[in-house]
């Protein structure tokens, strides 16, 4: 079920109606969600029920594990390692079983033999990757102490179900997320307000500002060949804007029909096109990713202690896997080893040249923020460019493109890009105090003209929509 389909405008207001005009009580209104989110991600095969079901006994049998008193450290270190590697294994087998043996197909068949298609194929679970990386930091959780183990089922199995942000994040803590489930909730007009306004702003970015840029930059890619170079970097730089606004407009929704239940969930973006370096674009972009990659990954391999090449090859790790995570193809492999590489090559300008030099102070902070910006975004660009590329060989072409060494096609991108920088520009202007905490909007200011501005841009939406919702392009991971 998708945010912007026909089904979730049906499906929400029943929820919302039962669980503030009808039930009362904690315990009624947690089985409720419950529930709901078990119809909400069945929606789109009741079979992933099985699946997110097995996570969720998981999940709970080792949290129980890892915190059983008198203990010894090696029986909760076997209870975690059994939590994190069968958590593991289930993303691993969904997420890269087709991978692997479609590469040893073509290894064997490079050496000269023949090797027949497999008979079983894989289908993806919706939003795996997201609700296993959730169980996972709930194990090592409680086994650091942060959290205590939870006894009942039903609570851990919300936590890593609920619905608003079960398909494609955040990636909720389960320090933050229980001690919420605990507390009554009271119905708030401001905070409803806020769940509004979050949601709106999240359907416009997706329903009219990222719907409309696929259109523009998916015939580049499905027919590389019969583009020019400027198209396939035009076409790169579109997609980068539709990536930002179709997953940043599910975050939004997310926060949004999180509030509406009484439950804040963490912020995901802090425009990360204002960045102007790759350490700090990670810092803008999928904050619960990278905060996932820097707790449970990048820390445990040492961080930035030791000598500095452990460092930079805890910061390349984390980053490989992490373009790992997005997909099971060869442009994810690389594209991640990119990302790793852009920051190593930010880290030790920064030791070896910036500081140095001392050239922050040497040259105004302005012209330096704007040049900084300038690389980072194009760097950003170029590698959206070879997320999006459906095939090895288009990744290829991307490089070209950029490089200006492919011959490309005729082609051109005629559509009005331009407005690519005017939306970055928009919501750059929305975003930083969008960015000082999405679940704390205030309607202080001109509420007025803020609720018609927006009335109107959602009407838009509606209006331009097809029958048949799209769907967000973080669901595939």
């Amino acid at each position: 079920m998708i945010f912007t389909s026909a089904a979730f405008l049906i499906f929400f207001p029943i929820v919302f109606g039962l669980y503030w005009f009808v039930l009362r009580g904690k315990e009624a209104r947690l089985w409720l969600l419950l529930v709901a989110s078990a119809v909400f991600y069945g929606w789109w095969d009741w079979r992933f029920l099985g699946l997110i079901g097995i996570v969720i006994l998981l999940s709970y049998v080792s949290g129980l594990g890892v915190a059983r008193k008198h203990s010894s450290g090696s029986a909760r270190g076997w209870w975690l390692a059994f939590g994190v590697g069968s958590n593991l294994a289930i993303l691993a087998f969904f997420k890269y079983f087709n991978f692997f043996v479609d590469n040893g197909i073509r290894l064997i068949e490079s050496v000269g033999f023949h090797a027949n298609e497999p008979m079983l194929r894989i289908l993806l679970p919706v939003g795996v990757s997201f609700y296993v990386f959730q169980a996972i930091s709930y194990v090592i959780d409680v086994y650091r102490g942060h959290c205590p183990a939870e006894n009942r089922l039903s609570r851990v199995a919300l936590y890593i179900a609920f619905f608003p942000q079960l398909v494609a994040g955040p990636i909720v803590r389960a320090a933050k997320f229980f001690p919420q489930m605990e507390r009554e909730k009271r119905w708030s007009n401001p905070r409803m307000a806020a769940g509004l306004r979050a949601f709106a702003t999240g359907f416009v970015y997706k329903a009219l500002i990222a719907d409309n840029l696929a259109p523009i930059a998916d015939p580049v890619f499905a027919d590389m060949g019969a583009y020019s170079n400027a198209a396939v970097i035009a076409a790169s730089m579109v997609f980068a804007a539709q990536m930002y606004f179709d997953f940043a407009g599910y975050t939004q929704m997310a926060v949004g029909v999180g509030r509406f239940f009484g439950y804040t969930l963490p912020i995901n973006f802090r425009f990360p096109f204002t960045a102007a370096s790759t350490t700090e674009y990670w810092r803008r972009w999928h904050i619960s990713l990278s905060n996932f990659l820097r707790d449970y990954l990048y820390i445990p391999l040492g961080g930035n202690r030791g000598s500095t090449l452990f460092y930079y090859r805890n910061l390349f790790l984390t980053m490989f896997l992490g373009g790992l995570w997005h997909g099971a193809a060869w442009t994810f492999v690389v594209w991640g080893t990119l990302q790793g590489v852009g920051l190593i090559i930010h880290k030790a300008y920064r030791r070896y040249i910036e500081r140095p030099l001392r050239i922050v102070e040497r040259v105004p902070k302005t012209v330096y923020w704007i040049f900084g910006v300038a690389v980072t975004q194009a760097f950003v660009v170029q590698q959206r460019g070879l997320f999006r590329a459906e095939s090895w060989e288009d990744g290829l072409a991307v490089f070209g493109a950029f490089l200006g060494v492919r011959d490309g096609g005729a082609g051109q991108l005629t559509a009005a890009i331009w407005m690519v920088p005017v939306l970055v520009i928009v919501d750059a202007l929305i975003g930083r105090r969008r960015s000082l905490g999405l679940h704390t909007i205030s309607l202080r200011g001109r509420p007025t003209l803020y609720w018609s501005a927006m009335g109107a841009a959602v009407a838009l939406a509606l209006a331009i929509y097809p029958l048949e919702a799209a769907p967000f392009v973080y669901f595939q991971f």
